[in-house]
């Protein structure tokens, strides 16, 4: 089995994805610490005082022009590696010794990659290493690796391999997990929870029904179809659009972008409240649909409901219908209709009875 180094990106900040993101990534790098096989664990990061106490390497990122593909060619040129673990800050936190054990001694015919998510990747085994110096961000990295020939394998699709700490919208549901180590809920105590704690209470419930929008896996679906009790209402759409480049080039098409662009935010709102008891929405979606992309703060304080500190027109307008409705309405990016929802039905049956489970028994015959 060949050695592995484990590269972990984090870009540092003090804004509350990225406290939690350096608080999950220093747990990840605990729970690799003495992992079979793994030789060095190279922290990448534009803030190295924050991991000061943390045994790793640290390379500390240039201050301007950072590259997620320049970046990462530069570090196998500098390491050399066997084998890699890529690993994005947010992702890998809720794996369990024996999940990380699974990965890191699985042996397989190269070149192979194993990612978290073929289509959207945050983690990824590879062997041996690819310098993908053109490369802009860690989503399309999978499709580029099956581009390049490798075999790639999709790990099992669950909370843990399909978490991301990307908006403020999965931590509500995060920040409900009563096993996170003390540095991470620390990170999150700021976190509201009202409206996730509404979502596992509707999961559960037989007679509830949830409005579920944006980027959302034929996978989650059949998932839910058989782990949540309640309906959904479904409006899937504009999936990989990150991944693809559509967002970058304002390609982005929402039928619901379309709807909101005659009746306004309100009349969506007042409309998507009737539908359900709660709602998750994916709103980069819209977003990119009509073109906004306010900078990270705004589109994270869209994501709290707090519109005071929202400056688009257009979108302060929908947050606040948000805010003011008797509905629940968590919104999010991506992670949120996927890491977070797999986190938020296992939340949700936890110490409950699995006979509670509303679904039918198999009939063998």
């Amino acid at each position: 089995m060949p050695g592995t180094t484990v590269l972990l990106f984090d870009r540092g900040g003090r804004d509350l994805i990225s406290r939690v993101r350096t608080a999950s990534a220093k747990h990840v790098v605990g729970k690799l610490q003495g992992a079979p096989g793994v030789e060095r664990i190279v922290v990448a990061t534009a803030t190295p005082e924050a991991w000061e106490d943390c045994p790793c390497v640290l390379a500390q990122d240039p201050p301007e022009g950072w590259h997620f593909g320049a970046r990462f060619t530069a570090l196998l040129a500098a390491y050399k590696p066997e084998r890699v673990l890529y690993l994005a800050s947010g992702a890998g936190l809720l794996f369990s010794d024996a999940d990380w054990h699974r990965l890191l001694t699985k042996e397989l015919p190269e070149p192979y990659a194993v990612l978290n998510n073929f289509y959207s990747t945050d983690l990824a085994l590879m062997a041996p290493p690819w310098p993908i110096p053109d490369l802009s961000r860690d989503n399309p990295l999978g499709m580029r690796l099956w581009q390049a020939g490798y075999a790639c394998y999709e790990l099992p699709r669950c909370a843990a391999t399909q978490l991301d700490i990307d908006t403020p919208g999965e931590l509500q549901i995060l920040a409900l997990h009563p096993d996170l180590s003390e540095e991470v809920r620390e990170a999150l105590a700021e976190v509201p929870t009202e409206r996730a704690k509404a979502l596992l209470e509707a999961i559960v419930d037989p007679e509830a029904e949830v409005v579920l929008i944006g980027r959302v896996s034929g996978h989650l679906l059949r998932f839910l179809d058989e782990e949540a009790a309640c309906r959904f209402r479904v409006l899937s759409e504009e999936r990989g659009m990150e991944a693809s480049g559509r967002a970058e080039r304002g390609a982005v098409l929402s039928f619901l972008g379309v709807w909101a662009e005659r009746v306004g935010p309100r009349a969506v709102v007042r409309a998507l409240e009737r539908l359900g008891d709660v709602v998750v929405w994916d709103i980069r979606v819209l977003m990119g649909h009509l073109g906004v992309w306010p900078p990270p703060e705004e589109r994270y304080a869209c994501d709290l409901l707090q519109e005071e500190r929202v400056s688009d027109p257009w979108l302060r307008e929908l947050v606040q219908a948000c805010a003011e409705s008797s509905t629940p309405f968590l919104l999010g990016g991506h992670s949120l209709v996927s890491g977070g929802m797999y986190l938020a039905v296992e939340l949700a049956w936890r110490g409950k009875d699995l006979e509670q489970h509303f679904r039918p028994l198999p009939f063998e015959g």
